[in-house]
């Protein structure tokens, strides 16, 4: 690089910097989020005392006896600080609003990673993947008619219950203790992501204030519980949506408005929803997008931990389905804005790309630069968008250190290692295991950039446990016939194969055998000082023809085959090793899509697998569907308790 365009660059990067207000605008919402754990943790808390009736249970640690028929149950706070019971650190007593959830699982699943790698996604391949907004929407509906009906009426804590009340403790401890390596593998990118981002437009290090961010997170989280995360996710998301909204106003009136976009955006090829390719190999193409998004997104938000734990904390079938509706239109709205804004960067840098000059290392950084250039003039806007940015990796950081903390609980401690301690000592396990899952991922926050294959296993690994466990759970659910050996071999069969093309594109696409070919970019209109002697020639891309076929899919496509896999091998296992005889099935195990097909001897089995929970409401009882006729009762007894139980 010539000294004149260096020059150039560092003057450029100067001048795009944070100011006073955009920091007290990044320092204001560190502090609220802090403000929230201290409020739930030390003054909005459950009082010393309360009459629950004979069936709430929701307050008793597994193992407990419930209180009896006019019985009074105290609950005194097992903790000096913080929520007063594990039930309300955890669930929030099952007492929280449709909306607030809604906006906190909005939060969860938009992460730094989201906010700043969709424009990029848009700026580099175009707008195929924008049709992911129609998988968001059949996800919603599948979860509220298939999965979450399951969940709601056995009442779990954890969502990995489940899989021990269908099949046995080792499919759960498999899939539990997958879950957690998978989640603290993400941790430190959830972090990383933004802190390079705030790096690019102030002088700040980026481990410092990943450190700062951490912290608090951990704070708050600590204190306040699910309480906290909740209430802080949903004004949280308010400021990020509030940013990126902003932002893409102001910038698409300085570009010259929507027309001006469209038009730039149809020039470089970037107009494309109906990419109808057949190949599997195609970054983004229309089956790849639906198909594989659906499967995706309905494996993550259906039984992932992190989504049914904020399911679990409503107090009924209905609110919880009225809180995944509002999450279905919010994600569709924000992930449809945040695509617009990948055009909105294309048609400012149509002829002057950031990234070919030098002005960003990295694609996270494209958005950041954007934002400090075309709305940096504004007082406080920089810091407000970064603000977005950092609060989306607060919320999901406090979701995934809460969720985790429960599944140590629930299903390593008390179901792997059949321990069952009392409120106070699970309460204080809870807590330490916050502090610690978060240290340890602040620890890997300063070796993540000098580790490329912590990269690589973390996306392995989230291939795996998304298409295994979702493959389990919907074996579970839809497949009545399905035993244990058919879950675990089916498990084993769906890891692997998702785990070995998810490796083998990792691996490949590191040695530079896959590259993904991003649409063309100019530097034409960019000024001769910043150019200097760049000159850009057409890229060359590696024949990949000699590359295994499986390692050269579409990262869209590993997640429907690791579900398949696993419904495919373990329904076959399932029926060569000895079918579930469906006449001794609790019918609360199964999907109520599927109750028509179970006999009707089954409902008198109904509530018995999980005995440690209540029916969930009345809600429930219009789910199910006992096939009507004589054949009902065997001397009018068959079918009569289910029918009294519903």
């Amino acid at each position: 690089m010539d000294s004149s365009r260096g020059t150039v660059l560092d003057s450029i990067r100067e001048l795009y910097q944070f100011g006073v207000v955009d920091y007290c605008m990044f320092a204001a919402m560190l502090i609220l989020s802090a403000a929230c754990g201290i409020y739930f943790g030390f003054f909005k808390r459950t009082k010393a005392k309360d009459t629950p009736t004979a069936t709430d249970t929701s307050d008793l640690d597994l193992g407990e006896t419930p209180p009896t028929v006019g019985s009074v149950q105290s609950k005194t706070p097992i903790s000096p600080f913080g929520s007063s019971t594990i039930d309300e650190y955890l669930l929030g007593s099952r007492k929280l609003k449709a909306f607030p959830v809604a906006m906190s699982l909005v939060a969860g699943y938009i992460s730094g990673v989201t906010i700043l790698g969709t424009p990029a996604e848009i700026y580099n391949f175009g707008t195929q993947y924008w049709l992911i907004v129609v998988p968001i929407v059949l996800t919603g509906i599948a979860v509220c008619t298939i999965y979450l009906p399951v969940f709601c009426s056995l009442k779990l804590n954890s969502s990995y219950e489940y899989l021990e009340l269908r099949f046995n403790r080792h499919v759960r401890s498999i899939a539990s203790v997958m879950f957690v390596i998978d989640q603290m593998l993400f941790l430190p990118m959830i972090i990383y992501v933004p802190a390079l981002a705030f790096n690019q437009v102030t002088v700040l290090n980026l481990y410092m204030i990943g450190a700062i961010v951490s912290l608090v997170c951990i704070f708050y989280t600590l204190l306040g519980g699910i309480k906290a995360v909740v209430f802080t996710d949903a004004w949280q998301v308010v400021v990020m949506f509030i940013s990126v909204v902003v932002v893409v106003i102001i910038g698409t009136i300085a570009v010259g408005g929507l027309d001006v976009i469209w038009e730039r955006s149809m020039e470089g090829g970037r107009i494309d929803f109906f990419n109808m390719s057949p190949t599997l190999y195609g970054r983004q193409t229309f089956w790849a997008v639906l198909i594989g998004g659906f499967f995706y997104w309905t494996s993550f938000n259906s039984v992932n931990q992190t989504m049914v734990q904020r399911y679990m904390s409503l107090p009924n079938l209905r609110t919880a389905r009225l809180s995944i509706a509002m999450f279905t239109v919010a994600m569709g709205v924000f992930v449809s804005v945040c695509c617009y804004a990948g055009l909105l960067l294309y048609g400012k840098y149509y002829d002057c790309d950031p990234a070919s000059v030098g002005l960003v290392s990295t694609n996270d950084q494209l958005f950041p630069h954007y934002v400090m250039e075309s709305v940096g003039h504004l007082r406080g806007m920089p810091g407000l968008f970064i603000a977005g940015v950092f609060g989306a990796a607060l919320s999901s950081m406090s979701v995934i250190l809460n969720s985790v903390s429960a599944v140590l609980l629930e299903d390593v401690l008390r179901g792997l290692f059949q321990l069952n301690p009392g409120p106070l000592k699970a309460n204080i396990f809870v807590r330490c295991c916050v502090v610690i899952l978060g240290l340890t991922a602040l620890g890997c926050l300063f070796i993540i950039d000098k580790l490329d294959g912590i990269l690589i296993v973390s996306a392995t690994l989230a291939a795996i446990a998304n298409g295994t466990t979702g493959g389990i759970f919907t074996l579970g659910m839809l497949v009545p016939w399905s035993n244990t050996k058919g879950a675990l071999v089916g498990g084993i069969a769906g890891a692997l194969l998702s785990g070995w093309v998810s490796l083998g594109n990792q691996i490949a696409s590191g040695a530079g055998e896959i590259v993904a070919r991003k649409l063309p970019v100019s530097i034409d209109g960019c000024i001769e000082e910043l150019v200097g002697n760049i000159t850009l020639v057409d890229p060359v891309y590696p024949d990949e023809s000699g590359v295994f076929p499986l390692y050269r899919l579409s990262y869209h496509w590993i997640t429907p085959i690791g579900v398949t896999t696993v419904l495919v091998v373990g329904t076959i296992v399932s029926f060569l090793t000895g079918p579930r005889d469906l006449r001794h099935i609790d019918p609360e195990l199964i999907s109520p899509v599927i109750h028509r097909l179970l006999p009707v001897e089954s409902f008198s089995y109904f509530g018995t697998a999980n005995k440690n929970a209540t029916i969930f409401n009345e809600e429930m009882q219009a789910q199910a569907s006992v096939p009507p006729g004589p054949a009902n009762d065997l001397n009018g007894q068959v079918g009569k308790e289910a029918r009294t139980r519903w």
